[in-house]
């Protein structure tokens, strides 16, 4: 079964846990917002992700782990004062406080390091399954979200058409990684 929800949503129970386990340290005013964000970059960030790299997200997919991120960062900076009045902050306020790439660029960065990464293997079985045409009749109705569709989009936008030329020169790779990671469209 090739349901990639279900692994978003095990990452998320389990860096759910990872929050829950330093909830006591997020809510403390002792410790300062630098801090707080570093413990989220460090202990729970990498629970969510772990295995992002393989992922094929979908729209509902983006929209959870960015909820999951946003109530962190709200936490860490929760509301902010005007003149003796409190308001919430915004989501763009959140992701400039926090001075990192929000949580779906940040998978799919990682995604396109490691395509990089398969593609310049010479005998590799990661290489060998992303290179092979499966065959066989496909099922009936919607097409399923397939990983290399995800990179051809990403690669799409940043306006690279052959990504697996530009892959195997590890260079040109780095140069549209470095302009993905600029990109404010990914």
């Amino acid at each position: 079964m090739n349901n990639r929800s279900v692994e978003v949503n095990a990452q998320l129970i389990m860096a759910n846990r990872a929050y829950y386990g330093l909830q006591n340290h997020m809510k403390s005013t002792i410790i300062s917002r630098n801090i707080k964000t570093l413990l989220y970059k460090t202990l729970i960030r990498p629970v969510l992700t772990y295995g992002a790299e393989t992922w094929v997200l979908s729209k509902q997919d983006e929209h959870r782990l960015r909820i999951f991120e946003r109530k962190i960062l709200w936490r860490i900076y929760g509301p902010a004062t005007d003149g003796g009045r409190w308001r919430i902050r915004t989501n763009q306020v959140l992701y400039q406080l926090c001075d990192e790439n929000h949580i779906v660029k940040f998978c799919k960065l990682s995604r396109l390091r490691w395509t990089g990464h398969v593609i310049r293997q010479d005998d590799n079985l990661s290489r060998r399954v992303l290179l092979s045409e499966p065959g066989g009749k496909h099922p009936r109705g919607r097409p399923r979200l397939h990983w290399e569709d995800g990179v051809k989009e990403d690669a799409a936008k940043l306006g690279c058409r052959n990504w697996t030329i530009v892959a195997l020169n590890r260079e040109g790779w780095r140069k549209l990684f470095k302009e993905a990671e600029a990109h404010p469209g990914l």
